[in-house]
């Protein structure tokens, strides 16, 4: 008898669950959230990028610089932005800031001296740990490759040569 209505029980219980499911499916997800989804912060314009000088020749080296320096750029407006900023001065969080943590400032050359490009590399790849063992700048090796770590290094290293911001014409032009 028991045996019964606990198969019983189950069985509705597995219905209504499946009920809800289906009922959920149709409709919008927009209707289940009881506050509307935060609006994006729209994009800064292309003006507000620091000017890093591109190599102007067509031998295969400055060709690949070039190439380098424009991907190392896009992956750092979208990656690195949110906390070193657009310009690279670090910023751009208020909240790491407030724990004591400021994010660096790419564009202090003495700073960046100081750092070699293996170290900048392992950063990237393995994050950056405060005296507690947080992460106060997360790895990025399971996002980036090798390669786009390299990238982001190169255009980082040009950053404190960028003339100041805000100035189009330094821009660089599409050849």
């Amino acid at each position: 008898m028991y045996r019964l209505l606990i198969s019983v029980g189950l069985g509705c219980l597995g219905l209504c669950i499946w009920m809800m499911l289906a009922l959920m499916e149709r409709e919008p997800p927009a209707s289940r959230l009881s506050t509307p989804p935060p609006q994006m912060a729209p994009t800064p314009p292309a003006a507000r990028l620091p000017a890093v000088s591109l190599p102007s020749g067509t031998d295969p080296e400055s060709v690949a610089l070039r190439h380098a320096i424009g991907n190392g750029e896009r992956i750092y407006q979208q990656l690195c932005y949110y906390c070193h900023g657009r310009q690279g001065k670090g910023d751009n969080n208020a909240y790491m800031e407030s724990r004591g943590h400021k994010p660096a400032d790419h564009t202090d050359l003495a700073k960046m001296q100081k750092l070699s490009d293996w170290e900048f590399f392992l950063a990237l790849r393995d994050g950056v740990k405060d005296e507690r063992g947080w992460f106060t700048m997360p790895p990025w090796a399971s996002v980036l490759t090798s390669a786009e770590m390299w990238d982001v290094i190169i255009y980082v290293r040009r950053l404190p040569a960028a003339p100041p911001s805000g100035n189009a014409a330094c821009l660089p032009s599409q050849e």
